[in-house]
């Protein structure tokens, strides 16, 4: 790669295409790579859930060895936008993943693997040491299911997040 002092971070952050080395493993993720229209269901700290739509857009970053993330919803402003960085880390099939909203403030840290039905499953913890789990579910090649969880405090999953999502593009 040819970097000029005139390229544009983003330039340098995007990639055209998975790493070739991985590009099988890189997959998992990388087959959201596109836009996504999401009808998002969103439970506020009130109690309320609350429903918007909003847009998922997934690309190729750093060389091919991220697929990064912006998610947003015009009508959740407050909460939105966020971004995830989803790293396949080769020494151990797993992926790293760094979710964060800066409007929030808050964070996620997670590991990603498959889910064995097509899927996929990341659990870490939150920015305030919660647990939580996010999963990708029903995966084609035009739409999925995500849903959100975080611990209570007598350690079930409950869902304070779904989204439904279909490609544009």
């Amino acid at each position: 790669m040819n970097v000029s002092s005139r390229d544009s971070m983003l330039e340098l952050l995007s990639a055209d295409g998975p790493d070739p080395d991985h590009a099988e493993a890189m997959m998992l993720y990388g087959r959201l790579v596109g836009t996504w229209n999401i009808s998002n269901r969103y439970r506020f700290p009130d109690g309320q859930w609350r429903a918007a739509a909003g847009e998922w857009r997934f690309g190729w970053a750093l060389g091919g060895r991220v697929v990064q993330d912006v998610l947003f919803c015009p009508e959740f402003h407050g909460r939105f936008p966020g971004t995830t960085v989803r790293m396949y880390d080769v020494a151990t099939g797993l992926w790293q993943i760094t979710w964060i909203s800066p409007k929030l403030p808050s964070y996620f840290s997670q590991v990603g693997r498959p889910d064995g039905a097509g899927g996929m499953i990341q659990e870490g913890t939150d920015s305030d040491g919660r647990r939580s789990r996010w999963t990708f579910t029903d995966v084609t090649p035009t739409s999925f299911h995500w849903q959100g969880f975080s611990a209570t405090p007598d350690g079930e999953f409950e869902l304070f997040q779904e989204m439904h999502a279909t490609r544009e593009w």
